[in-house]
């Protein structure tokens, strides 16, 4: 029987070579896999089924094409890959158009009608989960009957493997037209659109679906500026009616924007964590609107989409509207949390301030005059001004309390810094500062001098001026770069390291010797000029602004401690060696991940070292960088001397496997990541640098 398919096959297609016909793919993401490899490049699955290599044609060729056929139709039950100008149940493929964590969709043809055909793989059922969604939304599409929605032609579930046809929509996306014609947009094109997007966002969730997770990438324009929602942007998901309006007002947002603040203060996670923001350049009635519609708080949102549809509808002219301005911005966001209110509250708040005003006044007072002896007495007592204090301080010398000696520069935490976030002194630390004044003026005592270390301390490794292949394991000079010396630690930094200036950060397991993790860039970019306070050295780092406004330069001279760039960080990890990890070609010597650790941090330096004497560059955390975030930084390099990443950015790069990546493409060596650095990740944490 198997000899009978295989023949019928192979004369149908003209097979020649069974290295032509049998692709190896992950079940999972439908990544093309390379013979021999344990872990699918891609998301790190490990491959269940190696597809046998077949022997000669010429010896025992009944068992070769048995076990050839059996292992291709392994593969085809995952994985369907279509070539141009092949048939697929009636449709004649045009191209691949791209791949989601579905399936992979097409360009195809049918009856002279392009459509977009999606072949699901067949990993999207095996999670019951997964699988009742997919097939509750499918099941919906196709009861979607509107000019407003991609037309869904077929879906078929029992086919293997399952596709689905949607009709093809010819025009631009809201995300091509932000990009590349923005000069399109306007506020009265945007209303336009969104009085028909919630037209048809109602019509979705009678369906029992909703927009919620709809994108400038899920709308399409056809001609005349109708939109079209793509199949992709509807989901089946039982959702509050106000998320479908948050949405919405995002989408809108986000089209209004200016192309420098699109990406940066209209994105879904910053609006539901961030209070809203107004739009430049936009009427203030309409954002008033869009900030009861953003508003972080689902409570405090328009209620319903009917309700937005109403507001929007009852918004004045554009033209004649009064234009929000930057200057604008403050007293907008003051208003917008409650726009029905008539009368502002400003007695209230007056009457607030002038209290704590006044309770401030008297406790200066209190401190820093005798006004408590004016008061309560003896009579004649005039009002003096006595300095700040504590108490009744004794005229005679003699009588003064011991001024307290301050412990060994290694023992102490920085009191304050210029960036105002480090920890203050214990209370055992804390001294008179006038005191401390006289005793700096008193010609008897002669100051210690702050003595810079020139080189740090045993938990650094000086890594030598070299040349190396960077973002690759194998010969390429058009990618050597040559980096100077420079310091690095052995071990990612400790809790116990970082709690001894910042606030304790919510790790991910508490422990003083295991890594610090889910701490912010920025943050880490504080504590290196903290720590360099305390050793006396010059800070790296040049931080100006707060908040997300936050701006931070380097000083590369500087002999301060600083992060990374990601050439030195690579350069350090790889150790003067090609291989897969940091140390070795198996994990298992050099690193914690998800095979052995459980999914726990473990204390640094359990592991081998790489050749450098450094430990956990491959797994337990990934580590912070230098550099912002580029994906084609490391294939057009723009200086291939001591590079340090893109001038400009909004993501900062990620470097390194931790402990829940599995052996394979995500513990790479040259594994690169990307975050946001506001915030603190899970299993992310750094090392420390130090130029010579």
């Amino acid at each position: 029987m198997w000899a009978s398919k295989w023949s019928a096959w192979s004369t149908e297609h003209e097979f020649h070579h069974t290295e032509d016909v049998i692709a190896h793919y992950c079940i999972i993401c439908g990544t093309n896999i390379p013979d021999r490899a344990k872990f699918c490049p891609n998301c790190g699955e490990k491959v269940e089924t190696s597809l046998p290599v077949p022997p000669e044609p010429a010896a025992q060729p009944t068992p070769v094409v048995s076990d050839i056929t059996h292992a291709q139709e392994i593969v085809n039950a995952n994985f369907t890959l279509l070539d141009p100008g092949e048939e697929f149940r009636g449709y004649k493929i045009l191209r691949m158009l791209n791949k989601d964590a579905e399936g992979i969709k097409y360009i195809a043809e049918k009856a002279g009608i392009e459509y977009v055909l999606k072949v699901f793989y067949k990993s999207s059922f095996h999670n019951m989960d997964t699988l009742f969604a997919l097939q509750m939304r499918l099941s919906r599409l196709n009861h979607l009957k509107d000019v407003r929605v991609a037309k869904v032609a077929e879906v078929n579930q029992s086919h293997s493997p399952a596709y689905m046809a949607v009709e093809y929509v010819h025009g631009v996306s809201l995300a091509e037209l932000k990009k590349y014609n923005p000069e399109r947009i306007t506020e009265d094109l945007v209303r336009k659109l969104s009085l028909t997007l919630i037209s048809t966002a109602q019509m979705v969730r009678k369906q029992g679906l909703t927009l919620s997770s709809l994108t400038l990438n899920g709308v399409m324009l056809k001609d005349g500026d109708e939109p079209v929602i793509l199949s992709s942007g509807i989901v089946y998901e039982e959702v509050d009616e106000r998320e479908d309006v948050f949405s919405l007002g995002a989408l809108m947002a986000q089209l209004l924007a200016q192309n420098t603040l699109y990406m940066s203060l209209y994105t879904e996670e910053r609006l539901k964590t961030s209070k809203f923001v107004p739009v430049v350049g936009v009427t203030m009635d309409l954002n008033r609107v869009l900030a009861e519609c953003l508003h972080r708080t689902i409570g405090q949102r328009i209620s319903s989409l009917q309700k937005m549809q109403e507001a929007i509808q009852k918004l004045p002219q554009v033209e004649g509207a009064e234009i929000c301005k930057m200057q604008d911005r403050k007293a907008l966001e003051e208003s917008a949390g409650d726009t029905s209110a008539t009368i502002p509250k400003r007695r209230v708040e007056f009457g607030f301030w002038a209290l704590v005003i006044g309770v401030i006044v008297v406790i200066g007072l209190l401190f820093t005059t005798n006004i408590y002896n004016v008061l309560f007495g003896a009579d004649g007592d005039k009002l003096q001004l006595t300095g700040f204090h504590f108490g009744t301080e004794a005229e005679d010398d003699s009588l003064r309390a011991p001024v307290v000696k301050l412990p060994p520069r290694e023992e102490r935490r920085p009191s304050q810094t210029t960036y105002g976030e480090l920890k203050n002194f214990s209370d055992v630390d804390r001294i008179d500062p006038r005191r401390l004044s006289q005793q700096a003026q008193s010609p008897s005592v002669t100051p210690k001098p702050v003595v810079k270390a020139n080189r740090p301390g045993a938990g650094f490794v000086y890594i030598e001026p070299g040349t190396f292949g960077f973002g690759r394991l194998s010969d390429n000079l058009a990618h050597n770069v040559s980096l100077s010396g420079f310091y690095i630690s052995k071990y990612e930094v400790t809790q116990a390291q970082w709690n001894r200036f910042m606030k304790p950060a919510n790790v991910s397991v508490v422990g003083d010797r295991l890594p610090v993790d889910n701490v912010s860039w920025f943050d880490i970019a504080i504590f290196c000029n903290g720590l360099s306070e305390e050793d006396g050295l010059t800070p790296a780092y040049r931080i100006r602004g707060v908040g997300a406004a936050r701006v931070v330069n380097c000083d590369f001279d500087a002999n301060g401690y600083r992060l990374p760039t990601e050439a030195e960080w690579e350069y350090a990890a790889k150790g003067g060696k090609l291989f897969n990890y940091s140390g070795s070609d198996n994990p298992e010597d050099i690193a914690w991940y998800r095979d052995n650790s459980a999914g726990k941090l473990r204390h640094s330096g359990q592991k081998d070292p790489n050749a450098y004497g450094l430990y956990d560059f491959t797994g337990n955390v990934s580590e912070w960088v230098w550099d912002w975030f580029d994906a084609n930084y490391v294939r057009a390099l723009p200086t291939f001397v001591n590079p340090r990443g893109p001038e400009t950015g909004t993501q900062k790069a990620i470097r390194g496997g931790n402990v829940m990546n599995s052996e394979g493409r995500n513990l790479n060596i040259l594994w690169r990541e990307k975050g946001d650095p506001n915030r603190g990740y899970q299993f992310v944490g750094f090392r420390l640098v130090r130029s010579k």
